[in-house]
């Protein structure tokens, strides 16, 4: 670079100083699980700044590219294509091409997640690039600030409003799993005059007495995500269906961003029913042998339900089949844990007639006591591959359509009983 751009160029100390003190003024307490700071590093004689960002679209890249000339003279761009985006400044001298490369460099890279900017530079920053670094930082921060659904998305997480035609009937059997999901959630978020109400008359300091975290524990398949949609129907309110994998992520910090940027999410709805399915999976016990990201997200998991940060307008129902593998901390958040058993043999007889009302009750009977150890999903599974196999004889044998008969009910469950998965 020229001399006269030399003589603006701070130390990396001073640099890292002067980034950390900006960026904290721009880091409320509320945001500060859901942006995290950038990382600084020296190595190889390179300076680096790299940061999350929500994600990459058309109206951040314009405002990135507006930053950008507004802070250097001359810039080219290296790549521009979906998923990866690279500005490359230019000596100041543009006949002059020697050492280029050690000039600073902008990249953005994401394509669905782990939406990522990297500034690199050989050497020692110039202010004006330390402003740079600071204003595409500015313009990251305020990009977190726009529709909740949309940031929700961006994370993986799917927003379902309106019960879908579901109701309490859809899951058969299960009265006293009902009844208690009913007193414990539907009631209070139905009714919340009520119980803060009693809670000023019984508190020296009111807190709320609802509940803002549920456990919901039993097997794979016996209707753990279904109650979930119908509470969320019945209440009128969002379902926020958050699946483990979208919220785990490779890079440093990324996972603990995703769930504290759904807890804002969903607190920016005005509230919600979030629904952490597989929660075993995203915060187990603590031992030596845990990863460093699961503690920050356990963190976050504990602060966000019962904490400093916790949440006010957001009923949080945690999934697992594995309660056991939870942390007891974890498990102390929940103000309940409701279990779903596998269905007893008068409850599978009725979800086999969910799926086949045309066989009479004695047939439903007889199946469902040749079906024990059997969840709802799996009756389900089984009598789907019943009508497979009747469509098949149908086409073979050119017949008009009509309901398989009790013989194909029958073999589909010894099929399943004997090992095999339909």
């Amino acid at each position: 670079m020229e001399n006269s751009q030399k003589s603006e160029l701070i130390s990396f100390n001073q640099m890292k100083d002067t980034l950390a003190h900006e960026i904290a003024a721009l880091i409320d307490k509320r945001k500060k699980d859901a942006i995290i700071p950038p990382s600084v590093s020296y190595e190889q004689g390179k300076t680096r700044i790299s940061f999350s960002l929500p994600y990459i679209n058309d109206s951040l890249l314009v405002a990135f590219v507006e930053i950008i000339k507004n802070h250097l003279n001359n810039i080219r761009v290296h790549h521009f294509e979906n998923g990866y985006y690279a500005f490359q400044a230019l000596n100041n001298n543009l006949f002059k091409t020697d050492n280029i490369l050690d000039n600073i460099k902008i990249e953005l890279s994401g394509i669905t997640t782990n939406f990522k900017l990297d500034i690199t530079k050989k050497g020692n920053l110039a202010q004006e690039e330390l402003n740079l670094a600071l204003e595409l930082f500015k313009a990251a921060f305020s990009a977190v600030k726009d529709d909740p659904v949309l940031r929700l998305s961006r994370v993986g997480a799917s927003v379902i409003t309106g019960n879908e035609g579901l109701d309490w009937s859809y899951i058969a059997g299960y009265e006293e799993v009902k009844k208690n999901i009913k007193e414990t959630i539907i009631l209070p978020l139905q009714n919340p005059a009520v119980y803060d109400s009693i809670a000023k008359l019984t508190r020296v300091s009111f807190e709320s007495n609802r509940p803002k975290a549920i456990l919901f524990e039993g097997p794979p398949g016996v209707g753990k995500t279904t109650a979930a949609r119908i509470i969320a129907g019945e209440v009128k309110v969002p379902l926020v269906y958050v699946p483990i994998e979208s919220i785990m992520s490779k890079w440093y910090g990324q996972s603990s961003q995703n769930l504290a940027s759904i807890f804002d999410a969903c607190e920016d709805l005005g509230g919600a029913i979030l629904f952490l399915d597989e929660i075993d999976s995203l915060a187990g016990s603590r031992d030596d042998n845990m990863f460093e990201a699961t503690r920050r997200v356990l963190s976050v998991l504990l602060r966000r339900l019962d904490g400093i940060d916790s949440i006010t307008n957001t009923v949080t129902i945690g999934a697992t089949n594995r309660k056991n593998d939870l942390d007891h901390a974890l498990i102390s958040r929940f103000d309940q844990s409701i279990h779903f058993p596998l269905p007893n043999e008068k409850e599978r007889a009725a979800i086999f007639s969910n799926y086949a009302r045309h066989l009479t009750n004695e047939d439903l009977t007889v199946i469902a006591k040749n079906s024990g150890d059997l969840s709802g999903r799996n009756i389900k599974d089984v009598c789907e591959f019943a009508e497979r196999r009747w469509a098949r004889k149908l086409i073979i044998k050119k017949l008009d359509p009509s309901p398989p008969p009790v013989e194909y009910y029958r073999y589909s469950v010894r099929y399943w009983m004997d090992g095999n998965k339909v």
